[in-house]
């Protein structure tokens, strides 16, 4: 079957398709670190098995029978440090392995640890990164990075604080920025070279404390560039990841706030609510590297659900009942194009209950004057899971193109969008259907299977971030929902 790899253009986040991160744009808590992990020098971890301290035990959403649960090892006694799951684990010596299977290059997965746990922030992924070499997960307790060739762990970096809550979508050059505090108060954020993993350099950045007992405000963050775009307590800043300075705060009109914002390497994008103004809605773009407001569009009276779907192109989308209606504007703020379609998979694949604040990612990939969406999900008549199907968009005009709903029966997570169409990984279910690797062609969206994956995998994939290099498929849940793996490597041998 044909297929393309290492084309530019992630979906779901940040600058996937031809720009940097997921599609289209870019995308802590109570109690530190995972039950019974931990990096070296750092206090304060709850038991195993038992919820972090702050945290009660959340309620497990009902999920199909049969997905199964990774063990919980237990540390006791003499510990040596291995590499598992979401977390850096002590392990009692001589007992507990470290890499899940494999570890010779072509399979290999980090088991999540915990993954039974009722406190869904703990295996909570706030970004995942590639490198050439590497892969790496930024959670509560720090950051891992995973060597593509072996799954070993090449290093890691634990929170500077009590625990991280935030990260940039995406590194450049090398450097992404996480953001850290204590376990009521996220408030500081740090450089990080993404080659070695060592800190560069910290600032204190505003935070929000909740009203709320247990649940953490965090920091929406964005990647821009060499520019991080940090909006938290209502103040929207640029840091650069060179040194942590900071480029730029934007003064808001008054009568106006901020409803949504994104970003991408050309322009940050505001929609602004300025109803006490008598504006209603407005697009306001910005210059990422020094603030500077450029042009302005007027969208009229917003609704509810509104959001900037993405910077680069520029895509509001507004949720009515059934109905989704987005406005594409061009480079200078013109309208290129609206039009309305039926119910689209909108949910964010990162959000778990007690974070608030994190930049969502959803279910949509762009390249080009090409915009895809996903149909809500509908359960599989005599299986226990659902499916959804693929839309595609003309930007200039506003038409739908194709639907398609790949080869089998599943949930689609998409993995980049470029030229030839669309890469997405069909999720699968661990009892039944393996996940398949497959390409949906750009003019008519048929779908031909590029590979088939370990069918223990399935259902993983379901809302992760996933990569596709070189021929090898990689896979990082954002939230430990009915998952068991932290990191998944599959070489297909397809590259």
């Amino acid at each position: 079957m044909p297929w393309y790899p290492d084309q530019q253009g992630y979906a779901g986040q940040q600058g996937y398709a031809v720009q940097q991160g997921y599609a289209g744009q870019q995308g802590g808590y109570p109690g530190q670190g995972y039950p019974g992990q931990g990096y070296p020098g750092q206090q304060g971890y709850a038991a195993p098995g038992h919820p972090a301290q702050g945290l009660p035990p959340q309620q497990r959403p009902q999920a199909p029978g049969g997905r199964g649960r990774t063990l919980l090892f237990v540390a006791l006694g003499l510990v040596v440090l291995l590499a598992v799951g979401a977390g850096t684990a002590w392990f009692v010596a001589g007992g507990g392995s470290g890499i899940g299977s494999g570890g010779g290059g072509k399979e290999w997965s980090v088991p999540l640890a915990n993954a039974d746990s009722m406190d869904f922030s703990q295996g909570l992924a706030f970004a995942s990164w590639l490198s050439d070499t590497t892969v790496m997960r930024v959670q509560r307790d720090g950051v891992l990075a995973y060597e593509l060739a072996s799954g070993k762990r090449a290093w890691g970096t634990p929170s500077p604080g009590d625990q991280l809550c935030g990260a940039t979508p995406d590194p450049t050059n090398g450097k992404g920025a996480v953001a850290y505090g204590s376990d009521q108060l996220c408030d500081h954020l740090a450089g990080i070279d993404t080659t070695t993993g060592k800190i560069t350099w910290k600032v204190k950045i505003p935070a929000e404390k909740s009203r709320l007992a247990n649940l953490l405000v965090v920091p929406q963050i964005m990647s821009a560039g060499d520019v991080a775009v940090v909006y938290a307590n209502r103040v929207l800043s640029g840091y650069r990841l060179s040194d942590g300075g900071k480029q730029w705060t934007y003064q808001l009109p008054d009568g106006c706030h901020i409803k949504d914002v994104n970003a991408a390497a050309t322009r940050v994008a505001l929609l602004l609510d300025c109803a006490f103004q008598g504006s209603g809605g407005v697009v306001q773009a910005l210059d990422p590297k020094t603030g500077k407001a450029g042009w302005q569009y007027k969208m009229g009276e917003l609704r509810l659900m509104s959001t900037m779907l993405s910077a680069d192109p520029l895509i509001v989308s507004q949720e009515d009942g059934d109905k989704n209606t987005f406005t594409v504007l061009d480079g200078r703020g013109g309208k290129a194009s609206e039009f309305t379609t039926g119910k689209v998979d909108m949910l964010a694949m990162n959000t778990v209950a007690f974070v608030n604040g994190m930049f969502e990612q959803r279910r949509y990939a762009v390249h080009g004057d090409r915009l895809y969406l996903m149909t809500f999900p509908q359960n599989v008549k005599g299986a226990a899971r659902s499916s959804d199907k693929a839309l595609a968009f003309d930007l200039k005009t506003g038409r739908q193109v194709w639907q398609s709903s790949g080869t089998k029966p599943t949930m689609l997570t998409l993995v980049r969008a470029d030229e030839h169409g669309l890469l997405a990984l069909e999720v699968g279910d661990r009892r039944d259907l393996p996940p398949r690797l497959v390409r949906l062609d750009a003019a008519t969206g048929k779908a031909a299977e590029v590979a088939e994956l370990p069918q223990k995998y399935g259902t993983d994939g379901e809302d992760a971030r996933v990569f596709e290099r070189n021929g090898a498929v990689v896979i990082v849940p954002w939230t430990p929902v009915a998952v068991k793996h932290a990191v998944i490597y599959v070489g297909t041998g397809e590259s």
